[in-house]
């Protein structure tokens, strides 16, 4: 589990851009929308997803991404995911996983609200 105490909005940013590569680097900050700064299909968005998955350890939900504006609101996002994970480790109340018909869905209806948004 990473912990977010030590996670900057700048390392952030830092791995957006890495996953990102045709992206033009050093351009992003906090207060960038970033459906605005790349070009957001259902890969894009996916890919989004993955490296908040991989990265974090939380699952970033379609509502949350589409909600989301700037850079920094993802962050923030992300951020209180892993603080409640982090939070419920401690209990030894951690929550489990999505399952795999949950995760299916999340995905699909991600993927249907970014479309609507794109097109």
């Amino acid at each position: 589990m990473i912990d977010m105490k030590q996670i900057t909005i700048e390392d952030f940013i830092q791995k957006i851009e890495t996953e990102f590569p045709d992206m033009p680097q050093g351009q992003l900050t906090p207060t960038t929308n970033f459906r605005d700064s790349m070009d957001w299909d259902s890969v894009n968005a996916l890919m989004f997803v993955v490296l908040v998955n991989i990265e974090y350890d939380v699952t970033l939900m379609a509502d949350e991404f589409i909600n989301a504006n700037t850079i920094q609101d993802v962050f923030n996002v992300v951020k209180g995911k892993v603080k409640e994970k982090e939070a419920a480790i401690e209990k030894g109340e951690e929550k489990p996983d999505l399952t795999d018909e949950e995760s299916r869905a999340a995905f699909g209806a991600l993927k249907k609200e970014v479309a609507k948004k794109v097109l």
